[in-house]
Protein backbone atom coordinates (compact mmCIF):
# COMPACT_ATOMS: atom_id res chain seq x y z
CA UNK A 1 0.00 0.00 0.00
CA UNK A 2 2.81 2.13 0.65
CA UNK A 3 4.09 1.39 -2.56
CA UNK A 4 0.94 2.11 -4.25
CA UNK A 5 0.65 6.07 -2.67
CA UNK A 6 3.62 6.74 -4.51
CA UNK A 7 2.17 5.15 -8.43
CA UNK A 8 1.49 8.31 -10.92
CA UNK A 9 -2.28 7.31 -11.37
CA UNK A 10 -3.94 9.64 -8.52
CA UNK A 11 -7.05 6.68 -9.31
CA UNK A 12 -4.61 3.89 -7.45
CA UNK A 13 -2.74 6.27 -5.41
CA UNK A 14 -5.93 7.90 -3.16
CA UNK A 15 -7.17 4.59 -2.54
CA UNK A 16 -3.71 2.97 -1.19
CA UNK A 17 -4.06 6.11 0.60
CA UNK A 18 -7.39 5.82 2.29
CA UNK A 19 -6.99 2.71 3.06
CA UNK A 20 -3.76 3.07 5.04
CA UNK A 21 -5.21 6.30 6.88
CA UNK A 22 -8.20 3.40 8.34
CA UNK A 23 -5.94 0.15 8.56
CA UNK A 24 -6.59 -0.02 12.09
CA UNK A 25 -9.82 -1.14 11.64
CA UNK A 26 -9.04 -3.58 9.15
CA UNK A 27 -7.37 -5.74 11.75
CA UNK A 28 -9.93 -5.16 14.58
CA UNK A 29 -11.38 -8.41 14.45
CA UNK A 30 -7.97 -10.15 14.89
CA UNK A 31 -7.63 -8.11 18.51
CA UNK A 32 -11.19 -8.61 19.35
CA UNK A 33 -12.33 -11.75 19.94
CA UNK A 34 -16.33 -10.70 19.86
CA UNK A 35 -15.80 -9.05 16.51
CA UNK A 36 -16.83 -11.26 13.40
CA UNK A 37 -14.48 -11.69 10.61
CA UNK A 38 -17.26 -10.25 8.23
CA UNK A 39 -19.34 -7.43 9.60
CA UNK A 40 -22.38 -8.00 6.78
CA UNK A 41 -25.04 -8.67 9.14
CA UNK A 42 -26.98 -5.67 8.53
CA UNK A 43 -26.32 -6.81 5.09
CA UNK A 44 -27.96 -9.97 5.45
CA UNK A 45 -30.55 -8.95 6.92
CA UNK A 46 -31.52 -6.44 4.27
CA UNK A 47 -31.21 -9.42 1.09
CA UNK A 48 -34.86 -10.66 1.73
CA UNK A 49 -36.17 -7.35 1.31
CA UNK A 50 -34.17 -6.43 -1.55
CA UNK A 51 -34.53 -9.56 -3.59
CA UNK A 52 -38.50 -8.94 -2.95
CA UNK A 53 -38.15 -5.56 -3.85
CA UNK A 54 -36.40 -6.56 -6.77
CA UNK A 55 -38.68 -9.34 -8.05
CA UNK A 56 -42.08 -7.39 -7.37
CA UNK A 57 -40.85 -4.50 -9.01
CA UNK A 58 -41.53 -1.83 -6.17
CA UNK A 59 -44.39 -0.15 -5.37
CA UNK A 60 -46.31 1.95 -7.76
CA UNK A 61 -46.28 5.15 -5.12
CA UNK A 62 -43.58 6.78 -2.25
CA UNK A 63 -46.59 6.15 0.19
CA UNK A 64 -46.55 2.49 -0.62
CA UNK A 65 -42.29 2.54 -0.16
CA UNK A 66 -42.93 3.98 2.73
CA UNK A 67 -45.21 1.52 4.53
CA UNK A 68 -43.16 -1.44 2.79
CA UNK A 69 -39.91 -0.54 4.63
CA UNK A 70 -41.52 0.41 7.87
CA UNK A 71 -43.32 -3.01 7.67
CA UNK A 72 -40.11 -4.79 6.90
CA UNK A 73 -37.81 -2.68 9.21
CA UNK A 74 -40.54 -3.85 12.39
CA UNK A 75 -40.09 -7.42 11.28
CA UNK A 76 -36.52 -7.11 11.24
CA UNK A 77 -36.33 -5.81 14.54
CA UNK A 78 -39.16 -8.57 16.22
CA UNK A 79 -36.70 -11.52 14.78
CA UNK A 80 -33.38 -9.90 16.45
CA UNK A 81 -35.26 -9.59 19.56
CA UNK A 82 -37.28 -12.84 19.18
CA UNK A 83 -40.47 -11.25 19.35
CA UNK A 84 -43.72 -12.09 17.12
CA UNK A 85 -43.68 -10.04 14.55
CA UNK A 86 -47.42 -10.51 13.81
CA UNK A 87 -48.45 -9.65 17.36
CA UNK A 88 -46.45 -6.62 17.41
CA UNK A 89 -47.77 -4.85 14.06
CA UNK A 90 -51.39 -6.02 15.70
CA UNK A 91 -50.59 -4.48 18.33
CA UNK A 92 -49.53 -0.68 16.77
CA UNK A 93 -52.74 -1.55 14.48
CA UNK A 94 -55.14 -2.00 17.27
CA UNK A 95 -54.02 1.55 19.22
CA UNK A 96 -54.14 2.96 15.94
CA UNK A 97 -57.93 2.09 15.35
CA UNK A 98 -58.52 3.01 18.96
CA UNK A 99 -56.75 6.48 18.35
CA UNK A 100 -54.75 5.50 21.13
CA UNK A 101 -50.53 6.60 21.23
CA UNK A 102 -48.85 4.17 19.61
CA UNK A 103 -47.73 1.36 22.22
CA UNK A 104 -43.38 1.42 23.24
CA UNK A 105 -43.31 -2.17 21.25
CA UNK A 106 -40.01 -2.07 21.59
CA UNK A 107 -39.29 -0.83 25.23
CA UNK A 108 -37.62 2.35 24.29
CA UNK A 109 -40.04 4.76 25.68
CA UNK A 110 -37.66 7.19 27.54
CA UNK A 111 -38.32 8.56 31.57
Amino acid sequence: LRKGEQVPASRYAGRCAYILKHETGLWVFLNHDGVPLTNNEAERCLRGSVIMRKICFGTSSHRGEQFRSRVLSVVETCKKRGMSALDTISDIVTAVIRKQPYPDVFGLATG
